[in-house]
């Protein structure tokens, strides 16, 4: 292979790099419309928005003993996170796993917060 031949290579790797992160990018542009979908879910109850944030309302529980501010940062930190970070687990998962796989392990993890919550809200009635 020539020299002109792997910088070339190279270059259109360099430039398609970018694509797989696309999750985050999309992660990104989804959260302002839920968190704004979030202020509708609990209008109709506390059961919509523990399916949409179940991280944003771990922290608020009285199980691990935190400040009530402190709990709300941590909320309203995880409202805005969560997506994002759902987004960059995504990427992460899908350079050893294929990216269904990863998604699907994202949404098991998604699964698994409501599904702890619903435990915990239960568990202090």
């Amino acid at each position: 292979m020539t020299p002109a031949a792997k910088k070339r290579s190279r270059k259109k790797k360099k430039s398609a790099n970018w694509l797989v992160w696309w999750p985050v990018a999309l992660g990104v542009l989804v959260t302002p419309f839920t968190v704004r979908a979030a202020g509708i879910l609990a209008l109709t109850g506390p059961a919509a928005l523990r399916m949409l944030y179940p991280f944003a309302l771990i922290p608020a529980e009285h199980a691990f003993g935190l400040r009530e501010s402190l709990a709300d940062g941590f909320s309203q930190a995880m409202m805005w996170l969560q997506f994002p970070l759902y987004g960059l687990l995504i990427v992460l998962l899908a350079r050893w796993k294929r990216l269904g796989i990863a998604i699907a392990i994202v949404a098991a993890l998604h699964l698994a917060g409501v599904g702890g919550l619903w435990l915990l809200n239960s568990a202090s009635r």
